[in-house]
């Protein structure tokens, strides 16, 4: 729901309602997530002289999706060949191997196998093969013989063939967070006086055409200094929260988010040494979620998992988490009841597998036969945030809302792998507000 005539009564000239000293900033971020920070990098990279605030609701830089993560780093091979996806991830993994490289943050390239288990998915492997060689993902090679799947995976004895992509990698995500957001408050953007405001859990988005102004306000009193800001533009990478956020800043109803709980489990540090890299299984095409597998994080720990679950809390992580307005916002939500329709069987799967391991680790014998409960333990879990049409389709690619006459862009869907992509997702939004906000281009040294 946009801004009624109701809010904005009484609003023609706001800037003498606020505090007359309050900074005026060029761009304000709306989200302190791996995007929304990779996109204030960004900017000041491109022009240090522009004033840059990130607001973020909680009082961390990347808390949710971007730290709750299994940490891979995509080489691209999955996603439609021309979508923005395919080709923001492949140009995101080189620029996220560089930056690692430039800052001196720990990463591995420890590769990954997609691996077909019968006979019958050798076409699918075939095409999924053929689908990254389009991709332009580097050094693939399709794995014809069980001996040279062994060879990389020594106990994935249950493959027959696989595909090999040794450019995947691992790495902690917060960190990387941690140093863009450096970049921001220090590297670049120092002398501007760029900054992070933790606790600023935006709300009210007010925009006044003759200041050519937006006030972003946490409520409607406007004199609290700490609790609003004054912007020529934003630029709203909200997550889990981009359909609400939109809602109350001038952009479109839909789509709306869904969120789905992953769980893992783990090997126990004893049992570690039995993977070597990623293990993954061929994608569902139905579905956007890439399977139960096997995930070396940078930490030395194996992951098996996710699971895909619906979550009745944004941002709850355990099955027990719960919150009232996202369960409302769940079952009034004709979409995801027509997605049901379709994939109830899925949908039931999973949830059993959320709380029986032994159903859980089924999925895995087959690849690794020898597996067993009692080798696993718990790992962790994350919440993703899945754009979903009113007709019950998953979107799968990325949408960018731009209200007419505002200067607002809103990133509504940021779909995994948005944290290997980052980088590359940042230049293509920072490209988007050169060409959308005219006057951005008008301060001095903007590339």
């Amino acid at each position: 729901m946009k801004n009624s005539p109701s809010i904005l009564k009484g609003f023609k000239s706001f800037v003498s309602s606020v505090n007359i000293n309050k900074p005026i900033y060029d761009v304000a971020i709306v989200g302190g997530g791996i995007v929304g920070l990779a996109t204030g990098r960004e900017l000041l990279k491109r022009n240090p002289k522009l004033k840059i605030v990130i607001l973020e609701k909680e009082n961390e830089i990347a808390p949710h999706q971007s730290s709750h993560n299994s940490g891979v780093i995509h080489c691209g091979i999955y996603y439609k060949p021309g979508s923005l996806r395919a080709k923001l991830c492949t140009k995101g993994s080189k620029l996220m191997y560089d930056y690692c490289n430039e800052n001196e943050i720990k990463y591995e390239n420890c590769g990954k196998l997609i691996v077909a288990t019968k006979e019958k998915e050798f076409q699918q492997l075939e095409q999924l093969y053929k689908r990254g060689i389009e991709n332009g993902v580097p050094n693939i090679k399709l794995l014809e013989s069980k001996e040279q799947l062994l060879s990389i995976e020594p106990f994935i004895n249950g493959g027959l063939r696989a595909i090999h992509t040794p450019s995947t990698g691992i790495v902690d995500y917060k960190m990387v967070s941690n140093s863009f957001g450096n970049d921001i408050t220090e590297k670049f953007g120092k002398d501007s006086k760029s900054e992070i405001k933790l606790n600023f859990n935006a709300k009210i988005f007010k925009y006044n055409s003759k200041d050519k102004l937006l006030l972003i306000s946490t409520s409607d009193d406007n004199n609290n200094d700490n609790q609003s800001i004054l912007a020529k533009h934003s630029i709203v990478c909200g997550g889990m929260n981009s359909d609400r956020i939109a809602r109350v800043a001038y952009g479109n109803e839909e789509p709306s988010i869904v969120p789905f709980r992953g769980s893992f489990l783990q090997f126990k540090p004893e049992f570690r040494h039995l993977i070597k890299g990623n293990v993954y299984p061929l994608p569902n095409p139905s579905f956007p979620f890439l399977g139960v597998h096997f995930t070396k994080r940078i930490n030395g720990e194996i992951w098996l998992g996710p699971n895909a679950v619906l979550s009745f809390d944004r941002e709850g992580y355990k099955f027990s988490d719960f919150n009232l307005q996202d369960t409302i916002d769940l079952i009034t939500n004709p979409g995801l009841f027509k997605l049901a329709k379709k994939h109830w069987r899925y949908g039931f799967a999973e949830l059993y597998r959320d709380f029986n391991k032994d159903h859980f680790i089924e999925l895995l014998k087959p690849y690794m036969p020898n597996i067993t409960v009692d080798m696993l333990e718990y790992g962790g879990s994350g919440v993703r945030s899945q754009a979903i049409s009113k007709s019950g389709d998953l979107i799968e690619d990325f949408i960018f809302d731009t209200p007419s006459d505002i200067p607002i862009i809103h990133v509504r869907n940021s779909p995994s792998p948005a944290a290997t992509s980052s980088i590359a997702i940042a230049i293509e939004i920072v490209n988007l507000a050169q060409k959308n906000f005219k006057d951005l281009n008008s301060i001095n040294n903007f590339k």
